[in-house]
């Protein structure tokens, strides 16, 4: 537990102790007042306060960690609904919010001339002039349509991404897949991806695109149906690695520049990545990106998995 928590632990228990306090002192001189209409509004307006933050205070002091944890979950069950949906739908709600900003200022600016109008009649000649020119900006962003920037990356990213899925449609993925065995759920697997994606995703040809497979209960697989640059497959199993997960991916030896057909890829206790090629070469990368044959090195190849024979659900795209 952090120091931090633990310190507005014994903030807020020393605030429900001081509040608990006062609400039982408080009630002696309540209950002792002789008129009854005010013994009851003290009581339901003063304990009523003082008494639920006593509660409170005491609930968020023992249950803090329940409390965020669930909070945690319920942001990140949000962001993943909001990155699953499709981006035709991404784009029509930019495209919404685009008409209903117009509208909004169309509004806005009528409101305007009715308050120049307003002003004319009493003679206000300034703040009639003010109206004016509030109401012709208005009329003028809404003729225009000027996009807020919100909304503007908005529509930009639901774009993009319906190019993305276009070009899925044909694309042809060359095989490269990483297992993940053992996971709880795939929080750990979304935070390794979206590390992985702040340098390697939002490319307008989709490249470095990862594809989420759930193929049993605890066993995810990654894909990259529209290819990837030579080094993303060793950042991607070092995010994965970072996030207490144990990868093993295999890659057309070609892309690593390895010998054999296949490369077998996994991480190191040392942090290094491993590779062995399906003809038994080692290789080890410790920081550039780049494998080199490792002599030492014993590792035992094992067969690319057919992930599709597994009959994976597809969870969502990451691009």
């Amino acid at each position: 537990m952090k120091i931090s928590h633990i310190f507005l632990r014994l903030i807020c228990l020393a605030i429900a102790v001081g509040s608990g306090w006062f609400a039982a002192r408080s009630y002696q001189y309540i209950m002792a007042e002789e008129d009854p209409t005010s013994r009851i509004i003290a009581l339901v307006i003063v304990e009523g306060i003082f008494v639920s933050l006593t509660i409170y205070l005491l609930v968020w002091t023992f249950f803090y960690d329940r409390m965020e944890n669930r909070e945690r979950q319920r942001k990140a069950d949000a962001e993943r609904k909001e990155r699953r949906k499709p981006a035709k739908e991404k784009l029509a709600e930019a495209r919404k919010e685009q008409r209903a900003e117009r509208n909004t200022n169309y509004i806005l600016g009528a409101v305007a001339i009715a308050t120049a109008i307003y002003f004319l009649t009493k003679n206000e000649w300034l703040m009639s002039g003010l109206m004016v020119v509030v109401a012709v900006y208005l009329f003028y962003k809404a003729a225009r349509n000027i996009e807020p920037d919100i909304i503007k990356q908005k529509r930009e990213e639901a774009t993009r991404r319906q190019e993305v899925e276009n070009l899925m449609e044909t694309a042809k993925d060359d095989g490269a897949v990483i297992i993940v065995e053992n996971v709880d759920g795939v929080t750990a697997i979304e935070d390794a991806i979206e590390i992985f994606g702040d340098e390697y995703h939002g490319r307008k040809n989709g490249r470095n695109t990862i594809r989420l497979w759930q193929l049993e209960r605890c066993k995810y697989a990654l894909t990259f149906p529209l290819g990837y640059q030579p080094e993303a497959p060793i950042s991607l199993m070092w995010e994965l690695d970072g996030q207490g997960l144990q990868p093993r991916g295999w890659f057309p030896s070609h892309r690593l520049k390895t010998q054999g057909v296949w490369t077998m890829l996994t991480v190191a206790n040392s942090g290094a990545t491993d590779a062995v090629t399906d003809n038994g070469c080692c290789y080890e990368d410790e920081c550039d990106f780049r494998l080199r044959i490792h002599p030492k090195l014993h590792l035992a190849y094992q067969p690319r998995p057919n992930i599709m024979n597994d009959n994976p659900e597809k969870l969502e795209d990451f691009t």
